[in-house]
Order: C-alpha cells, then structure tokens, then sequence
C-alpha cells in the first residue's frame, strides 16, 4: 500500500434559507381603481451575489448567497415596486475554485428562486394585485452573461 494523502469529501448543503428584505410599495393606491384594465408592463431585475460566511463556520466551507429581485409595474402610471433579497447559507468543500464559483452562481440560485418565486407571487396577491408567476431563470446562461460583462472568458 502506497502512502497517499487523503481525499476530502466534496460537500454541498443548505444550511438556511430566509428572506433578508423585501420591501413592497402600492405607488398612487388612490388613483389605482381608476387605472385602465391593460395589461400593465412588467420590469424585471434581477442579481445573484455570494460570500463567505465566517458566522457560520469557521472553516472556509460556508457562503452566503443573496439572489435580488426588483420588480415594478407600470401601466399607465407606476403601480407598485416590490424588492426582495432571498438569501440561501450554504456549506460547500473541496470543490476547485472554478466550480466552485458556478455552485454559488448557478446552483445556490437556483435552489433559491422557486421559493423567491413563491413569496412574490404572493406578495403581489396580497397587494390586491393578480399573482406575478416568474418564469424560471437559465442561471447558466445569466452567469454566462455576468462573466461575459466583466471580460472575463466563458467558463
């Protein structure tokens, strides 16, 4: 038998998720039953951030991983503003550095959105507005796109 280092484990886990913010604003309410039944327009922004967390573990294994949303409708007038930050905590080990920047930016944000998904929907609702059910997001194609942006080469 040969003397070989051990591997360590490839782990990923959630440890928590939560809403962090969300903030949602009716802009002019008193006019709002006067507004036309068009369909109103509906902007969407969206953004992915990660760090380490050291509350979480003093190994380098736990990051934090925000996925923001801002979205607003307008149709004639502004109808309302709705901001969220869904943040998701993770432990994640012995992946290489080039994977592991995709786990944060693809895979935590996409076990984060569904349930992102649900509180907006449910939020508009509430507001008395009908649910905004979001398409599912190509985390690939954005991380894609973000890397593109900065200049840095496809991964």
């Amino acid at each position: 038998m040969t003397d070989k280092e051990p591997v360590e484990q490839q782990f990923f886990g959630v440890v928590s998720q939560y809403v962090k913010d969300l903030s949602f604003e009716i802009v002019n309410a008193a006019s709002r039953s006067k507004e036309s039944e068009k369909q109103p327009q509906i902007d969407i922004r969206l953004d992915v951030k990660a760090e380490k967390c050291e509350e979480l573990s003093s190994a380098n294994d736990a990051y934090t991983v925000g996925l923001l949303m801002n979205i607003s409708a307008k149709s004639d007038k502004q109808l309302f503003i709705l901001e969220l930050e869904y943040v998701g905590e993770f432990m994640i080990s012995a992946f290489p550095d080039d994977i592991l920047d995709q786990i944060l930016h693809i895979e935590c944000p996409r076990l984060l959105f569904p349930f992102a998904r649900s509180i907006i929907a449910s939020t508009i609702s509430e507001g008395g507005f009908p649910p905004l059910y979001l398409a599912p997001v190509d985390f690939v194609q954005f991380y894609e796109e973000k890397r593109a942006h900065r200049g840095e080469p496809s991964a």
